[in-house]
Formats: structure tokens, sequence, C-alpha cells
């Protein structure tokens, strides 16, 4: 028994484009990119500063739902506290 698998055209170019060796690139050349990636690494080490002070650089993000329900006016507002303790309530 055989089984004849068909592919695309397209399907078999990516495939070959990942089988195909890569560009040679002179030693020079390696070690001035290899220079360049320590350096950007430098720099990046020295302006990351303390990982602490990302909280502080991302805002809380707010949270509101809409609810309908008979007897209320459409589009009321609640926080997610508020929201949380209804359904605390409901629990109870």
């Amino acid at each position: 028994m055989t089984l004849v698998v068909s592919i695309s055209a397209n399907t078999a170019a990516i495939a070959m484009e990942a089988l195909r060796p890569g560009r040679r690139i002179s030693p020079k050349d390696q070690a001035a990119d290899m220079k360049a990636d320590a350096d950007r690494n430098t720099r990046r080490a020295e302006n990351a500063g303390d990982p602490g002070d990302v909280d502080l650089m991302i805002p809380a993000a707010s949270v509101s739902l809409d609810l309908l329900g008979a007897g209320q006016a459409p589009r009321q507002q609640t926080t997610f506290h508020q929201a949380q303790s209804a359904y605390r309530d409901l629990d109870d």
C-alpha cells in the first residue's frame, strides 16, 4: 500500500528555503557583527534601570462593565470591585 501526498508549489518552495545553506560571511564581518551586538547589549543593560521601575511605567488598567437588567437604565456603569461584591452576594 502506498500513500501519495500532494503539496502546493508554495509549500514546496518554503520547505526548500529552510534546507538551503545560510549565506557565508567573512570572519572579519562576523567579528564586526558580534562586536556590534555586544555594544548594543551593553547599551541596553545600562539603560535598563531597576526592574521595579517597570511597575511605575505601566498604568493600571481600569475595568468597567456594562450591565443591563430589568428595572435598570441601559448603559449603567459599575467598577470591577462592585461587580465582584455583587457576585459574592449572589453566592451567599
